[in-house]
């Protein structure tokens, strides 16, 4: 019984770790004043910070507003949040954190 629960431990642990969270913040350096202050502020997941600038073309013209934040669960896209018309986003970091902290626990279609 003792190795089942073990078992079962260890199984829960390796699940909930091998889920990969990524915060992108993309901004532009014109706006950089109006960078996501608090985007260091989440937890569970890796913060990567982006110039639009340094990206390819192809991801440029996906972004209509700057600064964008997107939230990745193993490569996927289960958030996003753009900038409104005052060039910052607004949006509270808690509402982020919870799209993270819901999603460790569902699974995230493949295509």
């Amino acid at each position: 019984m003792r190795k089942l629960i073990v078992l079962i431990a260890l199984f829960v642990y390796a699940n909930s770790y091998s889920q990969e969270f990524t915060v992108l913040h993309i901004n532009s350096s014109w706006n950089s004043r109006n960078d996501y202050k608090d985007i260091n502020k989440i937890k569970g997941a890796r913060i990567v910070k982006a110039r639009l600038e340094d990206q390819q073309p192809s991801i440029r013209q996906q972004i209509k507003a700057v600064p964008v934040i997107f939230i990745y669960k193993n490569s996927n896209v289960i958030g996003r949040w753009d900038a409104d018309i005052s060039l910052k986003i607004k949006t509270p970091v808690e509402e982020m954190q919870e799209v993270i902290d819901n999603a460790k626990y569902t699974r995230v279609a493949t295509n």
